[in-house]
Order: C-alpha cells, then structure tokens, then sequence
C-alpha cells in the first residue's frame, strides 16, 4: 500500500464527530460558568455530561443548541462552526425537563408542529408523526390533550416531537427530573432504546449518578465550569481521574498512604471479624465499625482505621447474619491492590 493509499484509509476510519467544542468560555458578570470547555461527540453517541448544581453542564448544553453565545471559542456541529447561528439555523432540537407542550392541541398536533412550521406536506406530517409515535410507544394516542396523559407519557411526547424532525443532534436537560423514582429508571432504559433505534445522536445533561452510568456511552464530568474526566461508564467510575470524581460518581473512599493519595471503592473492600485470617495478596487494615447502615440488599459500614482515616464497606445481605453489624466490633478490612487506583487532589486538578 502507498503511502497516500495508507493516509486515506487512516482518514476513512477517523470517527465522525456531531459536535465538538474548543475553547468554550462563558461567564455572568464576574462568575464564569464555562471556563474553557473542550469536548467532542461522537456520532450516534449517548454522551451525557454530568456534575452537581453550578458545575456548568447546563450552560454548555444552552451554548450547545444557540441560547448562549459563548464569550469565547468554537461550537462545532457536523464540523461546521456555528457560535455565532440562532438556535433555528441548528440542527438540533432540545427536550426540557417540564416538558413544553402545548396544552390546546393534540398528542399528533404537538409531534407534528414542527414539521408543519416547516412546511413539510400533510401526507408526509402524518406519516412521520405516526412513526415518531411508535417508536415512543404511542401509537394511538395522537388524538389526546396532554392533560390527559401521565407524566412519563408526557415525556414520550416531547421525545417525539423531538426526533420526528430528525436532527443531528438531540440535547435533553434533566428530562427525567419531575418523574418518580420507578418511573424515571423506566424511562431511563427506554430512552436508550430510542437512542439506539433511531441512531440519533444524544447529548444529555443530568445530576444523578446512576441516570449518567446506565445509559451513557461516555461521561464528562463537570466541576466548577471545567471538565475533570471524560470517559466510559466503566472508566469514570473504576479509574476517577480526581477526589472529586472519585466522590461525586457513586460512593468512593480516599485514602493517603506512603504519599501515594488512592481510591477504592466500598463493594471491592472484603469486612472480616478482627480474629478473622488474612488473606494473602491483599492490602489489609485494622480499625473499628463506628457505624451501621442498613440499606435494604446491603449494609453499609464505616469503619475507623487504627493506621488513621476511615474507609466505607458495603456488605451484600446474601444470608441472615452474614453481615458484621455491631457498632464497636474490632475489624480487619482487605482488598487487591489491583482495585486501588492513584488520584489527583481537587487542588491539583485546578492548579
């Protein structure tokens, strides 16, 4: 193969990018919510940036769709830079949290408004509405008014109205935060499977942890209007880049030994009674159960280490008494080297 024939082929299996933002800054006054963002998408990803209140997720999504200009830096969209395009000049669309039907038409009239401000012709509207319906699990109820219908039914119809205009691009900001708690993990999976059936790309913005790890393709994780870690599910969670991404996806501890500043995670540490037999291969330390959490299918114990620090157990309730659970109890706790993982401090990171 020549040389040229070889860069071709290099440049063929390149992934596509759907959005991609270089140097994105935006402030208020004197507070910077978005403080230099670079982040690239993939097309046909489920891409979800994740991060507590204030962390600048939320902004970055508005830069995203147009409703924000960006102080400084690029937005890309299908490689095409578009900071300075109204939101209509974009191909993307934007599901809300409250949802933004119109309550005076139909479930069809809502999917369909769109496409009719578009111009796209009544035969073809019908026929897209319908499809979009389907794929949401609504067949047959274009002819109802929201009022009518549940809040997760609701949510479906945004949805639809949403990808019936098929753009490159979805965002969805928290819309999942006014469902209950089964509802929202319904909706969760079924998202998903919308996701992939309709191979859209999504961007999706949320606060919670498990929304983030059960249906991303990739996390970015927000902190302070900067990104500290982007990565797969599996990565973010067992190799956290920073103490605050140790801390704020799941539950994880952080312990400093030898200099060296490391993380574990509860389920991967082993509780036995202080008299119990060490196992060979493992980091062991010795410390007191201070508190006992039952939580339902685990307990959770927190433990005083002698060496200095605490560290968190979880413990699967497997069998009646399988578990330590006197507060008090001398312990020794064990776990592989292999499942530490050295991190940076929160003060590093910002350094």
């Amino acid at each position: 193969m020549t040389l040229e024939a070889r860069e071709r082929a290099e440049v063929a299996v390149e992934p596509a990018l759907d959005v991609a933002l270089v140097s994105i800054r935006k402030h208020y006054g004197d507070v910077v919510a978005v403080d230099g963002v670079d982040l690239e998408v993939l097309r046909g990803e489920f891409f979800t940036m994740l991060g507590p209140s204030g962390s600048g997720k939320t902004t970055t999504l508005r830069l995203i769709a147009g409703f924000e200009r960006p102080d400084a830096g690029r937005i890309m969209l299908g490689g095409e830079d578009v900071a300075g395009r109204p939101p209509y000049e974009r191909d993307v669309n934007t599901v809300f949290q409250d949802y933004a039907l119109f309550p005076h038409m139909t479930v069809g009239e809502n999917v369909a408004y769109g496409l009719k401000v578009k111009g796209v012709r009544k035969a073809e509207r019908e026929t897209r509405v319908t499809d979009a319906l389907r794929t949401v699990r609504l067949e047959g109820y274009d002819a109802r008014k929201p009022s009518q219908l549940s809040g997760g039914q609701r949510q479906r119809v945004a949805l639809a109205r949403a990808i019936v205009n098929h753009p490159r691009v979805l965002l969805l900001d928290e819309p999942l935060g006014a469902l209950d708690l089964k509802l929202r993990q319904e909706m969760q999976t079924e998202l998903k499977r919308i996701q992939q059936e309709v191979g859209i790309t999504f961007v999706y913005v949320t606060h919670d942890q498990e929304e983030a790890l059960t249906m991303s393709d990739r996390i970015a994780v927000f902190n302070h209007g900067r990104v500290e870690q982007v990565g797969t599910p599996v990565e973010v969670y067992e190799h956290p880049a920073s103490e605050f991404v140790a801390g704020f996806v799941g539950v994880s501890n952080v312990l400093e030994r030898g200099g060296r500043r490391f993380t574990i995670r509860p389920e991967k540490i082993t509780l036995e009674s202080g008299d119990g037999p060490r196992a060979p291969g493992y980091v062991t330390e010795a410390g007191v159960v201070r508190e006992v959490i039952y939580v339902g299918s685990v307990t959770r114990h927190v433990v005083e280490l002698e060496s200095g620090g605490t560290l968190t157990v979880v413990r699967q309730n497997t069998e009646p008494g399988s578990a330590v659970d006197a507060q008090g109890q001398r312990v020794v706790l064990a776990w592989r080297p292999e499942n530490t993982f050295t991190i940076a401090s929160d003060k590093e990171v910002t350094e």
